[in-house]
């Protein structure tokens, strides 16, 4: 693992400190993970502005971002605060790496991605048989496609 790549996580495990703890509340728990994801963005900034871009458009007509983007590194990272549907979350940042490399191809194309989500759920989840294969498609494309856990806790 990179320095940054430690660091990124780190950040992302301190940010999810601030989880609300058994709440059932929809509305609360939406707000609680905007909170954290922007809390680690600012964290991930924080580590080298130089470096670091947050909120990076993959293009206007596509109306999505990639939460975090090391240009030093060629390293996307996505972090889903919530397991929960984490499977959804990670073919969709997959896809939406891929659709970047396309729109930008030989100018500032991404090698790796990096889904950040925790453990507990996440990993029920993703460890299974179709998200797994699936790591290994991006290949064929030039990325590589890592997960990482954060626990609860």
């Amino acid at each position: 693992m990179s320095d940054m790549k430690d660091k990124i996580i780190k950040a992302a495990q301190e940010a999810f400190k601030q989880r609300l703890e058994n709440s059932s509340n929809v509305s609360d728990n939406t707000v609680n993970a905007q909170k954290i994801g922007k809390d680690w963005r600012t964290r991930c900034w924080s580590l080298n502005p130089d470096r670091i871009r947050i909120e990076e458009i993959v293009h206007p007509e596509l109306n999505q971002r990639i939460d975090v983007l090391d240009t030093h590194e060629k390293c996307a990272y996505e972090f889903k605060v919530s397991g929960k549907n984490a499977t959804t979350e990670f073919y969709k940042d997959i896809v939406k790496i891929i659709l970047w490399n396309r729109k930008r191809r030989d100018i500032e194309m991404i090698k790796r991605l990096v889904f950040i989500t925790e453990e507990k759920c996440g990993r029920k989840h993703l460890d299974t048989a179709m998200p797994q294969a699936f790591i290994n498609y991006p290949w064929t494309h030039g990325l590589l496609v890592e997960i990482e856990y954060i626990k609860t806790g």
